[in-house]
């Protein structure tokens, strides 16, 4: 039986985040091996500890990340089978939200999202990252939204200034 997300019955637009390292399907394989590996090296010798790290190796298989950006905010879901753990940034407690983009990940634009002294970095296709910038203007008023590439530009200019200088 499959649960369902938190944001299931919500009708507004929805922005799922692109996963820019997928899981590759060896690794899933050796995984797998290492845990068969693991408990039977803990049944077969006096080193049980080995059993925990087969578990902890396991779960990390099994588990799921979601991030959502909805009209709620930003909605982390971490699903591991017997239980899962969500977390809500709503739009009103993120101060600030900072969008990048990468030469590595082309199509892609990071975004990251500050709340506190906490922030997450999350990867969009540009399409839906424009769209979120769009919302979160729209749901808060207060939000500071800058323009990280500008401030890379900036930075390595003070930077040539400083070589010239010396």
């Amino acid at each position: 039986m499959k649960k369902g997300y938190p944001w299931d019955e919500l009708t507004s637009p929805m922005y799922r985040a692109h996963d820019v390292k997928p899981r590759k399907k060896w690794i899933i394989v050796y995984g797998w091996f290492l845990v068969a590996l693991l408990i039977v090296g803990g049944a077969m010798t006096r080193f049980k500890i080995a059993w925990f790290f087969a578990f902890i190796i396991g779960m990390a298989l099994i588990s799921e990340k979601t991030v959502m950006v909805t009209e709620r905010g930003l909605e982390n879901y971490m699903d591991m089978r017997f239980t899962s753990n969500y977390e809500l940034w709503k739009w009103d407690e993120i101060e600030a939200l900072t969008q990048e983009k990468l030469l590595k990940y082309p199509g892609v634009t990071q975004l990251y999202f500050t709340r506190g002294d906490r922030t997450r970095k999350v990867f969009f296709l540009d399409e839906p990252a424009q769209e979120i910038l769009k919302l979160a203007g729209r749901k808060n008023k207060k939000l500071r939204i800058y323009d990280g590439d500008f401030y890379k530009e900036e930075y390595a200019k003070r930077q040539n200034q400083k070589k010239k200088k010396r």
